[in-house]
């Protein structure tokens, strides 16, 4: 089955308690071209990768945190982020398997959003050209949290220094890496402990992870809210009803007074008994008050729509005074034109020297009227001109009229608009007075409208003041069931819980440490979770981890450390990954520069019993927790003993390594 994103978490896959861990079966890679490598794991038991240095043993943590919704892809600048398209982990879960996929960053990226996610009894692993996004990162750590048990939690700080947290399984995940710079650090006890923040996380998600607080506290925690609000109701209202005085009556006073201050009560009344007085209130608490919306009209509407209207009677002025513009520019320009061609015809009709022959074409001499064989072409054209000015000066006098008409119809739309502006204004003037009465009214009737709420409430304790009992037994109720949810989530008890727990895992440290004969191996062990280390309680004082001596303390208690840790998880079934990684654990006696085809010759005898001390505590815990827990090591050392042969996955030695040769060409 494919998941996809759209689905809920909860119903892609129950998985119940957490009683089921979670192991790897395999490590997938595929490379560009579609190739695939694939890397299996012995699940519910000891695994052991041997091999020579800058084979790409430690780049598998990175690759299974990566996979699992780390923000960033830590796997190392060179042959693996080359050459790989994408990872993959799969996943054993009880009788089903989980297959997760994530892309390679490209180039210059630090991570890739693409996830797939595929889920199944017995998955056939997919095909390069078959990944593509069918999850979210968030989803993804969603799902897989869900898949090992982790329910809904919050830890929440006594003090209010920081946020509420919750346990996810990116948190539990921190259980489960050793990384080279992890193991022998005598400063660090856990995965990633040292950058911001994930140290604090570690110490508030604890006591989630040993089993220390409860499952369904987040439900108890808002159980808690609400019998406390309700405790606070009831507390209010017993207040009140033993502060009734049939004497003094003081608050029915203080109500009176505030009803004669909004106008409900006549300022001359003066109660003379407390029983005056109630039916006073009485009175004012069945006031039948108008409706808000009768008492606070519309009046922000009507004043929005005045300004419209104004705004538009704006804009139609401005197109009138255009137009009336536009009018008189063209009432001018034909004045100055009928003014100019009168002149000329009259310099023309002056002379006398043409008349009405030569204007209709008669062919005559223009100063002695002779008869002309050939018409002067000077003459004729002067004719025409005077003809034309004639007909010009015709049009442009029709014309004049009609323009002085519109000129007028313009101007007294002008004067219209002007009137109605001048009514709009006065009318916008009027519904600003009448919206400020309004809102007086609107105060006017919220201040009455509270007074006669607090003098009904007040009333029905007052009523209720002889029947006390059954109030005091429901205020005594809530007491008992807030003490009782307060109890349940006391932290005192959760410290105590805790600290039980603690002690217990300290005694199968120190029980582990006695194998490997460490420096106060004969000392009490404890783990420090304020300080997120080892102590060993000696007859001289604590002594924490930092203060203890070589690389070979700091590896060794690393490792009890953890496998105690698991034991215990396993143990408690609590929803922590079934699976622990140690990279290079024999790193203190067995360097790799002292590597040859991972034998122990090279080393002296009482590093040779330390490096096998050390893995057959390993393989007796997980021989011991099978098949709940899977332990894997990467180391260069490759014991001769039959236990390690038989934990041996691969061997990295003579080329080969975690990326095939041929993938390189």
């Amino acid at each position: 089955m494919v998941l996809g994103s759209g689905h809920n978490i909860n119903d892609i896959f129950c998985m119940g308690s957490g009683t089921v861990s979670l192991q790897i079966a395999k490590l997938v890679l595929y490379s560009h071209a579609g190739q695939v490598r694939e890397l299996a794991f012995n699940v519910g038991g000891l695994s052991v990768l041997t091999g020579a240095s800058k084979t790409g043993k430690s780049a598998i943590i990175d690759i299974i945190d990566y996979c699992t919704g780390r923000s960033e892809c830590n796997v190392a600048a060179g042959v693996i982020r080359k050459h790989v398209g994408w990872y993959g982990v799969l996943f054993q879960l009880g009788g089903g398997q989980i297959f997760v996929a994530r892309k390679n960053p490209a180039v210059g990226e630090k991570t890739s959003p693409e996830v797939y996610v595929e889920r199944g009894t017995q998955i056939e692993l997919p095909e390069a050209v078959a990944l593509h996004k069918n999850m979210t990162v968030d989803a993804l750590e969603q799902f897989l949290g869900s898949a090992i048990g982790i329910s809904e939690n919050e830890h929440r700080p006594e003090t209010p220094t920081r946020d509420p947290l919750a346990a996810n399984f990116r948190h539990a995940l921190l259980f489960s890496f050793q990384d080279q710079n992890d193991i022998d650090s005598k400063q660090r006890l856990f995965h990633r402990q040292g950058e911001d923040f994930v140290g604090q996380a570690i110490r508030d998600t604890f006591p989630y992870f040993l089993g220390a607080i409860d499952e369904d506290r987040l439900l108890k925690q808002a159980q808690l809210e609400q019998a406390r609000r309700a405790l606070r109701q009831l507390d209010r209202q017993v207040r009140e009803a033993e502060a009734l005085d049939s004497s003094t009556y003081p608050r029915a006073q203080a109500l009176l007074d505030e009803a004669r201050h909004v106008g409900l009560l006549d300022e001359r009344f003066r109660p003379t008994s407390y029983e005056r007085a109630i039916d006073a209130l009485r009175r004012i608490g069945s006031e039948d008050l108008p409706r808000s919306d009768a008492v606070v009209g519309d009046g922000e509407a009507a004043l929005a729509e005045l300004r419209t209207q104004r705004q538009n009677l704006r804009e139609e002025m401005e197109r009138l005074n255009s137009e009336i513009r536009s009018t008189r520019v063209f009432t001018s320009e034909t004045m100055g034109f009928e003014r100019e061609a009168k002149e000329q015809r009259a310099r023309l009709s002056t002379v006398g020297l043409f008349n009405a022959a030569h204007v209709h074409g008669m062919e005559q001499c223009p100063v002695c009227a002779s008869v002309l064989e050939n018409q002067v072409p000077a003459a004729a054209r002067i004719a025409q001109v005077l003809q034309g000015l004639n007909d010009e000066l015709e049009t442009v006098q029709a014309e004049n009229p009609r323009l002085q008409g519109r000129l007028a119809a313009l101007q007294r739309e002008e004067a219209d608009i002007q009137t109605k502006l001048r009514e709009n204004q006065h009318r916008i003037n009027a519904r600003i007075q009448e919206n400020e009465i309004m809102r007086v009214q609107q105060d006017a009737f919220i201040l009455r409208a509270r007074v006669v709420g607090k003098v009904q409430q007040y009333v029905e304790t007052a009523t209720n003041r002889d029947d006390n009992s059954a109030l005091k037994r429901q205020h005594e109720l809530a007491v008992a069931r807030v003490a009782a949810l307060e109890a349940e989530l006391d932290m005192n008890a959760v410290r105590e819980k805790l600290s039980a727990f603690l002690n217990i895992i300290g005694r199968e440290m120190t029980d582990y440490s006695r194998s490997l004969k460490l420096e106060h191996s004969d000392s009490q062990l404890r783990l420090d979770i304020r300080n997120l280390t080892v102590v060993a309680d000696t007859i001289d004082g604590p002594v924490p981890l930092y203060k203890m001596g070589s690389g070979e303390n700091w590896v060794g208690y690393h490792i009890l450390a953890h496998l105690a840790l698991h034991k215990w998880f396993r143990m408690k079934g609590r929803p922590v990954p079934g699976f622990i990684i140690f990279d290079q654990p024999s790193q203190a006696h067995y360097p790799p520069a002292r590597d040859v085809d991972g034998s122990l010759k090279v080393l002296k005898d009482e590093d040779q019993e330390a490096v096998l001390a050390l893995f057959k505590l390993i393989a007796d815990a997980a021989s011991e927790l099978a098949p709940n827990l899977q332990i894997i090591v990467m180391d260069h050392a490759d014991l001769t003993e039959g236990w390690f042969q038989s934990a041996v996955v691969e061997r990295w030695r003579g080329g080969e390594k975690l990326i095939p040769i041929d993938w390189l060409q």
